[in-house]
């Protein structure tokens, strides 16, 4: 083990920190973006499911192996930004153990995400929807072998669905809408993935190679995510030697041993891969890729697998 569980911990905040608050370099007013309404089917088989593996993309294998075209351009462009900053975070911190404290968080039953599918056909089916409701967590850590029961998070409003196809057991969704909650530094967050687009290998007994991605504006970034990074990086540097001699020398510009946001914002490495990627809004805020020319957003591409669950999940 490289570092105790508390400050590995503390460093998968930090990865996702780090993007958000280097990203927030132009606030905007950006209202939250509207998104094609797409019409989930009527009829079909529900399927009930719990994520069992959440990846982050710590190499540029795994960036590219999670990235989707996200803003549906004409060149079929894959895109996933966050995996480009976790590679270079990686490369400049060799330390940070990035996917193991995740791994714990899901394993424990304190991240849980859960799926509802509706289709009528398991290979082949024109229209299926795919629906990811946040869970709560878990007095005792899940087994994940199709025994366990969640309940959902009533606080946390409904996704609507991710419509898509099945071809020869592959779905292939979106664009949609998803809130999502990620832990970071020991606070939970949730920000809206816009755009979003979802495949994976799908199943009766639950999915393999899934990949999510989706874009994050600069509002969200700047709202949710810029006010806490400070506080988790100065709490790492405190805390464990060998991280903040990293983090130091990295980010801590003036050297008076404290980050800032403003360090941050200016790093030299970090602006190889924190510019907004993405074109996702228009000029009134709405979802409507590509057509006003300003980058708008961060796109983020994640892997995932999920088995069979239990959970109560409203309609559609």
């Amino acid at each position: 083990m490289k570092m105790k569980n508390i400050f590995v911990a503390a460093n998968v905040s930090l990865v996702l920190l780090l993007l958000a608050a280097c990203g927030a370099l132009k606030p905007t007013s950006t209202p939250v973006p509207a998104q094609p309404t797409e019409i989930p089917p009527a009829t079909g088989v529900e399927y009930y499911f719990v994520t069992n593996k959440l990846l982050l993309p710590t190499t540029q294998e795994q960036t590219q192996t999670f990235a989707l075209n996200v803003d549906g351009d004409s060149q079929q462009s894959s895109d996933n930004k966050f995996g480009n900053l976790l590679t270079l975070l990686t490369s400049a911190s060799p330390d940070l153990e990035l996917q193991s404290p995740l791994d714990q968080a899901v394993n424990t039953g304190l991240l849980v995400s859960l799926h509802k599918i509706k289709a009528n056909e398991l290979l082949n089916d024109s229209s299926v929807s795919w629906s990811i409701f946040l869970g709560q967590k878990t007095q005792v850590p899940p087994v994940f072998d199709g025994s366990d029961t969640f309940t959902l998070d009533s606080a946390v409003p409904a996704n609507a669905p991710i419509v898509g196809s099945l071809t020869n057991g592959h779905f292939t969704g979106g664009p949609g809408m998803v809130r999502v909650q990620m832990f970071l530094l020991g606070q939970s967050i949730d920000v809206n993935l816009i755009g979003v687009r979802l495949e994976t290998d799908f199943s009766a007994q639950g999915c393999v190679n899934g990949k999510l991605g989706g874009g994050v504006t600069v509002d969200e970034f700047r709202s949710k995510f810029l006010p806490a990074i400070t506080a988790g990086l100065n709490q790492i540097i405190k805390a464990n030697k060998t991280a903040s001699n990293n983090l130091l020398q990295t980010f801590d510009a003036d050297q008076d041993g404290i980050i800032t946001i403003q360090e941050l914002e200016n790093n030299p490495l970090l602006m190889i891969a924190v510019s907004p990627d993405l074109d996702l809004l228009d000029a009134s805020g709405t979802f409507n890729p590509n057509q006003d020319g300003v980058k708008d957003s961060y796109s983020v591409g994640l892997g995932f697998t999920c088995v069979a669950a239990a959970f109560t999940a409203p309609e559609n």
